[in-house]
């Protein structure tokens, strides 16, 4: 008795808790999506095979390209923000990150405003009556939308980059030129690879923009939506949900494997970013075209969401009106406040459980660890849509078989239909962005700290609250805002598990688009967005909470 409460450690115990949900509530609908369409595979006739697989081409056909522009443009608009010294940049800084806080179908709203069959530029100024919808569209939506995440993904490993090596470079005589091709690009070469991963994953699972500008281009994502919702085929809806996976999940592991043999080691470095005056002159000014181009675009989209917002009605009436924001908050508001609480819940526990699992397996001595980082990691690798299905084939059954397999006596307790499943998918799905943003920064963090507190006397407990707790807090407060944004703008994970009762915002938002709703629809989206943004700001302070502090006490 006495050798096991030695032995007893409170993170084992945590680490047995965490395996388990990871496990059950990430790993196991991914399996029932597939034992599940293997069964359906062999009750399809050759006409639905060839369905599946002409969509399944829309996809690639889609997300290739878009992959490929997207991570040009991303790396592109990094080097000029972060490394080129010209008027406007840190306005330019802001104005990148407003597509983080809207729905990524939200910015069809800007082309259907501007390109429908009332668009101002395609039947008020140019008088065609062609219909825009269809691949372009959703290729030019899907690069509008996503740049700005790959931007941000690729200037944090800029920012992180030893600066001094190209700084001894171009004391050493290098060129700008050479100094990023032989130095910066290869430095950038893991996150640049891993930002192409996340675009292809997001244009992959994007149901939304297909749905509502696609036209008869329809792509795995929003086929696979159709069969729940219009044909309610199931079988069908899992076995594309299969097929869609099996290229998502491709490329997750062909990265894993490229970052496993590509690593590049550079030491952070504090110091303010090299501005490379001596680049090219061309070279410069191009770059730096296309970051204003591409940025007032981004300008543009969101500037006529707000105008038809306020517009009575888009292409007949273009009244100023303030009708549409007094409909959207004269109706229920109570999918905002859903849409709030689940966004601040998930924030707060999928960050802190991520950030936890990724203390433990990097610090304490655990079994299966390395299969339990790749087991909450995969979720990042299935579409959103997906694995929600994955949710309703799992979960419709008693939770842990309790009242069907064990326990036979006892009233089954079904989570489906329930309002807790939503919170638990969104925990089980984000727990990834916590799990990454410690292990990023345990990396940098001295391991003889802990060692120091140990040989003074203090308990395990102790230490990780007095020690180790405040030096991850930094990864807790990264992963906090990407998953309350991520929460606030998610739809496909949740659309099909989601009740009258908590219904979200966004759900709200696309249902308007989809019922050509389009003034109120954009009031909506500009609400949701500033409600983002006053929480954001909320939350900034409160983390930054010393800080301001210290400063203000200076100041005064």
């Amino acid at each position: 008795m006495n050798r096991l409460i030695k032995h007893f450690s409170v993170f084992k115990v945590l680490y047995f808790v965490i395996a388990l949900f990871v496990v059950y509530f990430a790993f196991l609908p991914i399996i029932s999506v597939v034992t599940s369409s293997i069964g359906s595979g062999f009750e399809l006739s050759s006409k639905q095979w060839s369905s599946i697989f002409k969509h399944l081409y829309r996809s690639l056909k889609l997300s290739i390209p878009v992959t490929m522009v997207v991570t040009a443009l991303g790396t592109v608009i990094a080097f000029t923000l972060r490394r080129i010294s010209f008027k406007g940049r840190n306005f330019l800084k802001v104005v990148s990150l407003i597509p983080l806080i809207n729905p990524p179908f939200v910015g069809s709203l800007s082309f259907i405003m501007l390109f429908g069959k009332r668009g101002l530029i395609s039947h008020d100024l140019l008088g065609l009556t062609r219909s825009p919808y269809g691949y372009t569209g959703i290729l030019l939506l899907q690069v509008l939308g996503l740049t700005s995440f790959a931007y941000l993904l690729i200037s944090s490993s800029l920012g992180r980059t030893d600066t001094s090596l190209e700084q001894a470079a171009l004391n050493l005589g290098a060129s700008p030129g050479q100094v990023l091709k032989e130095i910066t690009l290869p430095l950038m070469i893991p996150e640049i690879t891993s930002t192409a991963l996340l675009i292809f994953l997001s244009s992959m699972a994007d149901f939304t923009t297909p749905l509502i500008i696609g036209g008869n281009y329809q792509t795995l994502s929003s086929y696979l939506y159709i069969q729940i919702t219009g044909l309610y085929d199931l079988n069908m809806a899992s076995l594309s949900g299969l097929i869609l996976l099996i290229p998502c999940l491709l490329v997750f592991f062909l990265h894993r494997c490229f970052v496993k043999k590509k690593k590049y080691y550079s030491e952070k470095n504090y110091n303010s970013d090299i501005e490379f005056k001596q680049l090219n002159p061309l070279t410069r000014r191009i770059f730096i075209i296309i970051t204003v181009l591409f940025l007032s675009f981004v300008v543009a989209k969101y500037a006529f969401i707000v105008i038809g917002a306020i517009t009575k009605q888009w292409g007949y009436n273009y009244t100023l009106t303030t009708a549409h924001f007094a409909k959207a908050l004269s109706e229920d508001i109570t999918p905002l406040f859903n849409s709030l609480k689940l966004a601040i819940t998930i924030a707060i526990t999928s960050s802190f459980i991520g950030v936890l699992l990724a203390y433990i397996i990097k610090t304490k001595t655990v079994r299966l660890k390395k299969l339990i980082d790749l087991i909450a990691t995969i979720p990042a690798a299935v579409p959103g849509i997906l694995f929600g299905i994955g949710y309703l084939l799992t979960f419709k059954h008693p939770l842990f078989g309790v009242g069907r397999y064990i326990l036979i006596g006892v009233k089954p307790l079904i989570l489906l239909g329930t309002g807790v499943i939503v919170y638990i998918i969104c925990i089980a799905r984000y727990l990834n962005i916590g799990l990454k943003a410690g292990f990023a920064l345990l990396e940098h963090l001295n391991p003889h700290l802990e060692e120091a507190s140990y040989n003074l006397g203090v308990s395990e407990s102790k230490t990780f609250l007095r020690v180790s707790l405040p030096l991850v807090s930094p990864a807790f407060t990264t992963a906090f805002f990407k998953n309350f944004t991520s929460t606030m703008t998610t739809l496909g994970a949740i659309i099909f598990l989601l009740l009258p009762s908590n219904k979200v915002a966004v759900q709200q938002i696309f249902q308007r688009i989809t019922s050509s709703e389009i003034g109120v629809a954009a009031a909506m989206g500009v609400i949701l967005s500033l409600t983002s943004l006053t929480f954001l700001g909320i939350f900034y302070l409160v983390f930054n909470f010393k800080a301001l502090k210290r400063w203000f006490k200076n100041d005064g």
